[in-house]
């Protein structure tokens, strides 16, 4: 009895033993293989007894003819799910993300994998247009295949992701100026089935300086601190565009591309004219840039002026003070002042890749004849008369009286003590303009250091001044980046 029993447990864990050994290499053969488009699938996938690809003989016939070839269609054809499958129970699926044919099988199976003809959209064409500086506007020209397009997909950086639209165009804003873009398009159809992606490259136009500038204005009267003068009361009426108020963000980095501008580099535009935008030295000229000779007669520290009133940050001992003109002639093309320190040190001072940037001006030098008038009778005297054509010259009086607000365009430029905390372009220090009295041959003006416009000899021991040197950029010059202030000058090409 003892032996029946021990022979039937026998057999019942040998029972146990075969059926988990058929279980587990039942589950282990249970496999799930990707096969994706681009491989010669029927070659390469192992262990079953083969895959037959199916091809529909034309769109809609549902007659389908086995091919010869081992790898997928190319196009023209998609996955018939339906109708694919295997002769002993595995499973083909599609699965869209990895773009393959899913096969699930316990063990070796023959398998057919079925496709039916199927038009896909072709893209034909894609356009851009409406190219700025930071927007680029894409046009798709597209053919549906056997259904409609229903989503366009863009991309700016060579498909590295889309932006979905149901539009066939679209405005890439907010790009690099001057920054060339490889583009990407696809689309898709109504039952999910996408073209070929084509691509293209463009490249963001550069922005003028001077339209910059403008854009800034934005046709509002004082914003961003500048004017336009035209239909202006008390302007200049010469449809320039001009910063004004105390402290405009209108610094600009001229002769350096280090990451922080020297100081010696910073200028100030003090508008556009034409096309050309005219600066200024931000801070005085220093002896190291304009030199001690030709004009040069002392620092200013050695003169020993008041310098209660300096808005800079330089010291006064290396800000180098000139006479106008070395005789008692205020004719400013043969000033030493202009020959010299100004149109060969200071000029000669920048690399030839920055001079280029300096363009030769017409300047108006014949002056006025009394410092006792407002802005705009100023700059009447000076539009007109005496010219002198060159790259570098001083401020204008009348540059000078439209730096303040129109609030104080009614005023004499004698008083302008009484506006100079509302004008950024007084600094606080005696300073020679390019603007000469004309009613006389040995006065020139200057702005005194509270902030009025008074005259004085052209040449005499006790009364030299500072200087800051002007200028006017070539009318292709390109605003690069910054937002115009002292710590993020603007930057140019």
């Amino acid at each position: 009895m003892k032996n029946k029993i021990e022979f039937i447990i026998y057999i019942l864990l040998s029972l146990i033993i075969i059926l988990s050994f058929i279980f587990i290499i039942k589950k282990n053969n249970n496999q799930e293989i990707y096969i994706p488009k681009k491989e010669e699938v029927k070659t390469q996938i192992s262990g079953f007894n083969g895959l037959s690809f199916m091809y529909e003989t034309g769109p809609g016939t549902g007659e389908y003819q086995e091919s010869k070839s081992s790898t997928w269609p190319e196009e023209g054809y998609i996955f018939n799910e339906n109708l694919s499958a295997c002769e002993n129970g595995g499973k083909l699926s599609w699965n869209e993300e990895k773009k393959a044919v899913i096969l699930n099988s316990f063990g070796s199976d023959a398998c057919y994998v079925y496709f039916d003809a199927y038009i896909i959209p072709v893209i034909n064409s894609v356009s851009t247009s409406n190219i700025t500086n930071d927007s680029i506007t894409l046009t798709v020209n597209a053919t549906n295949g056997n259904n409609p397009i229903t989503t366009y997909y863009y991309s700016s950086n060579n498909g590295s992701n889309y932006i979905e639209s149901t539009s066939n165009t679209y405005t890439f804003n907010n790009l690099e100026m001057g920054t060339e873009y490889n583009f990407s398009v696809y689309v898709k159809d109504s039952l999910g089935y996408e073209s070929k992606p084509y691509t293209l490259s463009e490249v963001t136009t550069d922005i003028l300086l001077a339209d910059w500038v403008i854009s800034q204005y934005n046709g509002v009267q004082g914003n961003n601190g500048i004017y336009h003068h035209q239909n202006l009361a008390n302007s200049a009426e010469d449809g320039s565009y001009r910063y004004a108020g105390a402290n405009p963000n209108n610094y600009v980095c001229f002769g350096a591309n280090a990451s922080t501008c020297p100081s010696d580099n910073l200028y100030r535009i003090i508008g556009v004219f034409g096309s050309e935008v005219k600066l200024i030295k931000a801070d005085y000229s220093t002896t190291s840039q304009t030199g001690t000779t030709a004009a040069y007669y002392d620092t200013y520290f050695g003169m020993g002026y008041n310098r209660n009133y300096y808005k800079g940050f330089l010291s006064t001992s290396s800000i180098g003070v000139y006479y106008w003109n070395l005789s008692e002639n205020n004719t400013w093309s043969s000033s030493n002042l202009t020959i010299t320190n100004l149109n060969n040190i200071f000029y000669n001072s920048f690399a030839d890749i920055w001079k280029n940037k300096i363009t030769d001006a017409t300047w108006y030098v014949g002056g006025y004849n009394t410092n006792n008038a407002t802005p705009s009778i100023w700059f009447k005297a000076e539009s007109t008369g005496l010219t002198w054509v060159g790259k570098i010259g001083l401020i204008y009086i009348s540059d000078y009286g439209y730096a303040t607000i129109p609030d104080y365009w009614i005023t004499n430029m004698s008083s302008y003590n009484s506006v100079s905390s509302n004008n950024w372009i007084h600094m606080g220090l005696y300073e020679w303009s390019i603007s000469r009295r004309s009613n006389g041959t040995t006065y020139a003006y200057y702005l005194d250091e509270a902030g009025s416009v008074q005259h004085y000899l052209v040449h005499r021991d006790d009364m030299a001044f500072a200087i800051r040197p002007c200028f006017y950029l070539t009318s292709s010059t390109t605003y690069v980046s910054g937002t115009g202030t002292q710590s993020d000058p603007i930057r140019i090409n």
